[in-house]
């Protein structure tokens, strides 16, 4: 009887396996640092967004001050109820956006990052 050898070895399954495993722990890092970086220009915009929108609606309410939208930019602010934005903006990073998700504007007239804020985010 002959033979034949067909199919693979343990050993060079075994290194089919490991390089498929280098590839995988160099790809997650990349993956990470991307989703990081498209985060934080999502939550970079949104800030953009409610100060253009705060703004419209200081020219709209001449008697109006940003001390009067000072808070938390949800469904009872004022930018959100006078319809200067359809729909408070939620942070893409907060693990929960209806508790820890929303923007700030304070007094001054600042937009203040999301409340989640993280170092990893880029916020402060």
């Amino acid at each position: 009887m002959k033979r034949t050898d067909a199919g693979f070895t343990l050993v060079e399954l075994m290194v089919v396996v490991l390089i498929i495993g280098i590839l995988v722990a160099v790809a997650i890092p990349v993956f990470n640092a991307a989703k990081a970086r498209a985060e934080r220009a999502t939550c970079f915009q949104n800030e953009r967004t409610i100060e253009g929108a705060a703004g419209s609606w200081e020219g709209v309410h001449p008697n109006g001050s940003r001390a009067d939208l000072a808070g938390l930019v949800n469904s009872t602010n004022p930018i959100v109820v006078d319809n200067f934005l359809s729909r408070p903006p939620v942070c893409p990073a907060a693990i929960n956006p209806q508790v820890n998700g929303m923007y700030t504007l304070d007094a001054t007239g600042g937009v203040n990052s999301c409340t989640w804020g993280s170092p990893v985010h880029g916020h402060f």
